[in-house]
């Protein structure tokens, strides 16, 4: 007889269902999923960690720079316009080289030296024969700066504080008990680069004449002409000359009557009765009317032709 469910050797448990076995790639997919979902947790926070640097960077970048560099090259141009307009002088002055003779007559106004900001006017002072004369010591006020020369020096340089002020300078000259006074004057239309200051009698490094008779005696006469034919400027009513026998730095004007001869030579014959002279050498006698003159060309004489320019009746 056969035995029962009951009474078999497993009893019971015979009777119950057999269960059946998962496959063995289920349990590896139970085990990889939660190294799967590590990694990726991990890549997602690196990518967000990526991003919120470079968010925190645009930021940091934005507010040190929040312009662009289109903007930033306007507002340098702009800044350049604004520079050039404020640097630019209001107007330029018209430069100018004066010679002057300084009268030492008290009843004399004393001359003015014209200045501009911006601008260094030079101060020469020299003698009757343009040599330089050494300067002692220099007092000055008003808004200026002043340079006053080395010890023998002749070269004061000035320049306003200001554009708009008035002053004066005061100037002891060796071996001269006078002291030479200047009118300082600021403004912006004119301005001398250069003053020659010339004063009307021979000082300790004045030249010696080559020859030494009547008219042979350097001076500065109270002729006004001088000066303008040394600026190389003579009067309107001056006649030009022709000058032959020498080269192009020699010319001559006769005005009321007597020639103007401007050379950087030294006049031997004929006597002349009044010349100046300038700190670089050109010289300027006035003589009677005269065909022919002699000249000193660093030792050498030359010969040289005094007649009407062409054209001149």
């Amino acid at each position: 007889m056969p035995m029962g469910r009951a009474g078999g050797p497993l009893g019971p448990a015979g009777n119950l269902p057999l269960g059946k076995r998962m496959p063995a790639t289920a349990n590896a997919l139970d085990m990889q999923a939660p190294m799967e979902t590590q990694e990726q947790m991990e890549a997602e926070a690196a990518t967000q960690k990526k991003k919120m640097n470079e968010l925190t960077f645009d930021e940091a970048l934005s507010q040190l720079l929040p312009m662009t560099p289109e903007q930033i090259r306007q507002v340098l141009d702009s800044f350049k316009e604004s520079r050039r307009a404020s640097e630019t002088p209001i107007t330029d002055p018209v430069p100018k080289v004066e010679v002057k003779t300084v009268s030492l007559d008290p009843n004399q106004t004393p001359p003015v030296i014209k200045t501009s900001p911006g601008r260094v006017t030079t101060l020469i002072i020299l003698d009757s024969t343009g040599s330089p004369w050494p300067i002692q010591d220099v007092s000055w006020a008003g808004k200026f700066e002043i340079t006053p020369p080395e010890e023998g020096g002749h070269v004061v340089r000035i320049t306003p504080q200001s554009a708009h002020n008035v002053g004066n300078i005061s100037i002891r000259l060796v071996d001269l008990i006078t002291p030479i006074t200047f009118t300082l004057q600021t403004g912006l239309d004119e301005v001398d680069y250069r003053f020659d200051a010339r004063i009307p009698k021979q000082g300790p490094l004045a030249k010696t004449p080559l020859i030494e008779n009547g008219g042979l005696k350097t001076v500065v006469g109270g002729d006004e002409n001088l000066v303008q034919v040394l600026d190389g400027t003579p009067p309107s009513g001056a006649e030009k000359l022709k000058v032959d026998g020498t080269d192009g730095r020699t010319s001559g004007w006769r005005l009321s009557g007597r020639i103007y001869l401007r050379t950087p030579l030294t006049l031997l014959s004929p006597a002349w009765s009044s010349s100046v002279a300038s700190a670089d050498g050109m010289n300027v006698y006035v003589l009677n009317n005269t065909p022919v003159i002699l000249l000193s060309d660093e030792g050498r004489v030359v010969r040289a032709s005094i007649a009407a320019a062409e054209g001149t009746p």
